[in-house]
């Protein structure tokens, strides 16, 4: 073979590069031909390659990668909501904001958002019952969402440091809906437990005033009246007028505490001034140890506020708060049914027991989320012997009937007024009215 010269052998190489140029120049020019037919393809059956590229997600009037856009600016500049016009957990975009509703409407969202209501605020239970939350408190973390098993707000804002954290419980009164639709109606009114334990109809809001008509406590020999005034409710027309428009009132869940005492005995001497210590607290010791007007003072200075009132219990809240509990926790003879305390030595609120229960058991004093109504203390109210010059009643007798005709709630003893009536196991009960 005939061997190549320099310039030979240079000729061959630059058409070997050439070659390979014109080569990649083809497969280059198919390739790019393949992409645009498949981005064609893609375009036409509205995605693109990557198979995001799609109309609405486009802002209207742009082209891109061939789709045209259709995806339309909402303007919200001119919203108006706020969080507290969308329900509770529900979710909202308003002028490039999320909004997480606040609003509550129901027992159960006030209870999941804890929710401390500014003003006060009707609400629904879970059958539809009235519910109406007073200023600074909240549905309490432990509440029932029905008011038959028994609402509990809690004081967070309402009071003062020390009432901070005091409960109350939802008594409703008139027509109430029941599971099933069903409905139960409970009076506003004055009854008479005796004989079986089941309530008798005495007084109501009609005939709120004192008439011939008494309850007859032993057989006869003591007989209890409620009137309004010196020694007796704040304004007993007030309350029966507000718990009947409102569909219900408040009373403790516990025995009105003494914040600062730290034994059963409230260490206080005999004629120490009386402190504005008062709460409804679970765990704390009752207050007790005092005289009637010293109980209606301190209930009635509880809460100083426009929104609601606070007083000594009366009759009519005792009573039908009684009849609640026999209507709806399954318990139709708590009426009658006393404290297991009959040493006399007073357990912290929320801690007594009940005793002669079914079987023989010993249980807390707890129905409806109320306690203490059978057992622990006599109770002050602002209820009067019929012979007004005597004395005031005393309720939830604990020692098992010795001074009334039966024991339990419905039991009513009496007391002289005056400082004799200052007893080391007689305490007292607060309510709250809107």
């Amino acid at each position: 073979m005939k061997k190549l010269n320099k310039k030979q052998k240079i000729i061959i190489l630059v058409s070997v590069i050439i070659l390979l140029i014109l080569i990649a120049v083809i497969i280059g020019t198919n390739i790019i031909r393949n992409q645009i037919t498949s981005e064609e393809y893609n375009v036409a059956n509205g995605s693109s390659s990557n198979g995001n590229l799609l109309p609405e997600y486009i802002k209207a009037g742009i082209t891109l990668g061939g789709v045209t856009g259709t995806l339309e600016d909402l303007d919200t500049s001119d919203a108006t909501a706020t969080a507290e016009d969308i329900l509770w957990g529900k979710i909202a975009y308003a002028k490039g904001q999320r909004l997480v509703g606040t609003k509550v409407v129901t027992v159960k969202q006030g209870k999941e958002s804890q929710k401390v209501f500014e003003n006060n605020t009707n609400l629904i239970d879970d059958y539809g019952n009235n519910v109406k939350v007073p200023a600074g408190f909240k549905i309490a973390s432990d509440s029932a969402t029905s008011v038959t098993g028994g609402v509990v707000i809690e004081d967070v804002s309402a009071g003062d440091e020390y009432t901070k954290g005091s409960q109350f419980v939802w008594i409703p009164v008139g027509n109430i809906i029941t599971e099933g639709n069903k409905i139960e109606n409970l009076v506003l009114g004055r009854y008479d437990f005796s004989g079986t334990g089941t309530e008798k109809i005495i007084q109501t809001i009609d005939n709120w005033q004192d008439t011939s008509e008494s309850v007859e406590i032993v057989s006869g020999v003591l007989r209890a009246k409620e009137l309004e005034g010196d020694y007796k409710a704040k304004n007993l027309k007030d309350f029966l007028g507000k718990a009947t428009n409102s569909k219900g009132y408040y009373i403790g869940r516990y025995e009105a505490g003494d914040a600062l005492a730290v034994d059963e005995t409230h260490q206080r001497t005999e004629n120490s001034p009386i402190t504005d210590t008062v709460v409804s607290k679970k765990g704390v010791y009752p207050y007790n140890n005092i005289i009637y007007t010293e109980a209606s003072q301190l209930s009635r200075n509880m809460y100083i506020r426009d929104e609601f009132e606070s007083d000594l219990v009366n009759s009519y809240a005792w009573d039908t708060a009684t009849v609640f509990i026999q209507k709806f926790s399954g318990d139709t003879n708590y009426s009658r049914q006393p404290g297991k305390n009959t040493t006399g030595r007073l357990e912290k609120c929320g801690e007594s027991l009940l005793a002669n229960v079914t079987n023989g058991d010993e249980v807390i004093d707890r129905r409806c989320n109320i306690y203490d109504m059978a057992g622990n203390t006599f109770e002050i109210s602002t209820e009067s012997t019929y012979n007004v010059t005597n004395g005031n009643i005393i309720r939830g007798d604990p020692y098992h009937g010795d001074y009334g005709e039966v024991g339990g709630p419905a039991s009513r003893a009496f007391i002289v007024r005056g400082e004799s009536a200052k007893l080391d196991d007689a305490a007292f009960r607060v309510i709250l009215y809107l």
